[in-house]
């Protein structure tokens, strides 16, 4: 159960640290460390006229127009998604596992079954086994 934790823990983390913004010192920092989708993103976002120039300029020198921008955040945001929902799928199956989710929802016997259409304690079906199959009924 902990290692499901630590990994839903950790793949939300991957999942929420791509769709960050940058900081205006970060960017001025080193340009070209940022990746194309936080620029993008960042672009989108920004505020400040001057501070979304410069993102421009930067994404024009890597070859990227700024109206490419809404797209490539929608996929980085599509991908971030489909990272958390299989991460919760995970936890729902490990959830499970432990908890043993796919018990039947109807009752099993140990001993004689008393109707045909139930199972026994091993998950066979009763069929003629059952008391109602006998002569005298129970």
């Amino acid at each position: 159960m902990k290692i499901a934790r630590l990994a839903f823990a950790a793949s939300m983390t991957l999942a929420l640290a791509s769709c960050t913004t940058i900081t205006q010192a970060e960017f001025t920092k080193n340009p070209k460390a940022v990746s194309q989708a936080s620029l993008c993103r960042t672009f989108l976002q920004a505020m400040d006229p001057v501070f979304q120039q410069q993102i421009a300029v930067e994404l024009n020198r890597r070859g990227i127009q700024t109206y490419d921008c809404p797209a490539m955040v929608q996929q980085q945001d599509q991908a971030a998604a489909a990272i958390v929902a299989v991460a919760l799928i995970g936890t729902a199956v490990a959830v499970c596992a432990n908890h043993d989710c796919a018990a039947p929802s109807y009752p099993s016997y140990h001993g004689n079954c008393q109707y045909s259409w139930q199972r026994d304690a091993r998950g066979r079906r009763c069929g003629d086994r059952a008391a109602d199959r006998r002569a005298g009924g129970w």
